[in-house]
């Protein structure tokens, strides 16, 4: 430190410039992260089932059945992609799929083409909270018999 900038109002001075650069930074990461998740949204909203998807999930369900589990994660998604944010699946109140958008609503709609009419049950779940917040949505596929 230079002995002329050492005073009272230097030092603020100097704070200030580092208070300054640190609210530099992190408004240059948001407006990153923001520019980033426009991008995810985009190809989201754009991204459609693959051609390979029932051999996609099958493989999915025995890796699921090998671990001696009863349901598999088939799809995840940032629960901000739902119109709802995904408050319809946390209250449990409504019809959560008519909150789908893009990607997810036709994964839906593959479930409900392909693998519902062979007795598989799908479940949606907030799968990661961030701040308290929901984070992603997960889809769970489930094939045990469901309990009357």
């Amino acid at each position: 430190m230079d002995p002329k900038d050492f005073t009272a109002d230097g030092i603020r001075a100097r704070l200030q410039r580092q208070r300054d650069a640190v609210r530099a930074e992190e408004r240059a990461q948001h407006a990153g992260a923001a520019v980033h998740h426009a991008a995810l949204r985009e190809a989201f909203d754009k991204r459609e089932v693959p051609p390979d998807a029932l051999e996609r999930v099958m493989l999915m369900v025995d890796r699921a059945i090998n671990n001696g589990q009863k349901e598999a994660l088939v799809f995840r998604f940032p629960s901000d992609f739902m119109d709802d944010s995904g408050r319809s699946i946390t209250s449990g109140y409504g019809d959560w799929t008519q909150r789908l958008t893009g990607a997810a609503r036709r994964a839906h709609a593959f479930f409900k083409s392909e693998l519902e009419p062979r007795g598989f049950q799908l479940h949606a779940s907030i799968v990661e909270y961030k701040g308290g917040m929901p984070g992603d949505v997960g889809f769970y596929l489930r094939w045990e018999k469901p309990e009357k």
